[in-house]
């Protein structure tokens, strides 16, 4: 039974996202962007698996039966431009078959997106993207600035609640599971882990502070959800991950313009 003061969350946050959102990218960008621009393509991976089991869900929150194929269209064209461009300036081996092989997989993965759903293929995109994930990562041998972890930490923390979000969908959906408890308890704890490295991070300015505290209020969803073991509105999980994603990427560029 669905409670009530579940459903008041969907009004607690100022912000309801569209369905994934992907812009096109100039093939002649400049690093700095492209490198940022990937960190979200890797990101989405998620986005798009969450959009496949809403529409597998039946739900009506953004339509995701429409706006699937039009994600998986742009995603697809975006990958492309971007794997273009790191390939012709990626001369480390290793990396460049990193790239390779997140192609193939992305190749596989665009059609299990457009079938019909099923278990199976819920189960097997979500192996293939936290693969993409990793190999996606290639890139990151171009960047010659200096390191900034807390621009990293903010990449791990826009996919935690997305991890879980699919987790959870996929669990009132009917996959079967087994680690599903383990699972998502680490996504827990390195979620509060990270946020934690954000909140004292001492160059904090009060824009980013605001969106942390956001982050963290938003994340209480997800802790209650799991922790009570209510069952929730495929809406709201949703929504939520979309708000603390929308957080984290407006930190990760504040951050980002400190090391400009």
């Amino acid at each position: 039974m669905i409670r009530r003061d579940f459903i008041l969350f969907s009004f607690l946050s100022p912000w309801i996202l569209s369905a994934v959102e992907i812009e096109s990218v100039s093939p002649d960008i400049p690093l700095g962007k492209a490198l940022f621009i990937n960190c979200l393509q890797r990101t989405q991976t998620q986005q798009l698996l969450k959009e496949y089991l809403m529409a597998a869900l039946n739900s009506s929150y953004h339509n995701p039966k429409e706006e699937l194929p039009k994600s998986v269209k742009k995603y697809d064209e975006r990958f492309n431009v971007l794997y273009d461009y790191f390939m012709k300036r990626i001369k480390d081996p290793e990396a460049r078959k990193k790239m390779e092989e997140a192609k193939r997989i992305w190749e596989e993965s665009k059609t299990l997106l457009l079938a019909p759903p099923s278990h199976a293929n819920a189960l097997k995109l979500q192996e293939n993207f936290k693969k993409m994930i990793h190999f996606l990562g290639a890139p990151k041998v171009l960047n010659t600035k200096k390191s900034f972890t807390a621009v990293a930490k903010t990449g791990h923390l826009c996919r935690e609640p997305l991890f879980m979000s699919n987790l959870y969908l996929m669990k009132l959906w009917g996959v079967k599971l087994p680690d599903y408890e383990k699972r998502m308890q680490e996504h827990i704890a390195n979620y509060r882990k990270n946020l934690k490295f954000l909140e004292e991070y001492p160059d904090n300015t009060e824009e980013i502070k605001k969106h942390i505290k956001m982050a963290a209020r938003d994340f209480i969803f997800f802790e209650m959800m799991y922790k009570q073991g209510r069952t929730a509105i495929p809406t709201l999980i949703s929504k939520k991950a979309d708000d603390i994603f929308h957080h984290i990427q407006r930190i990760k560029q504040l951050y980002g313009k400190m090391i400009l």
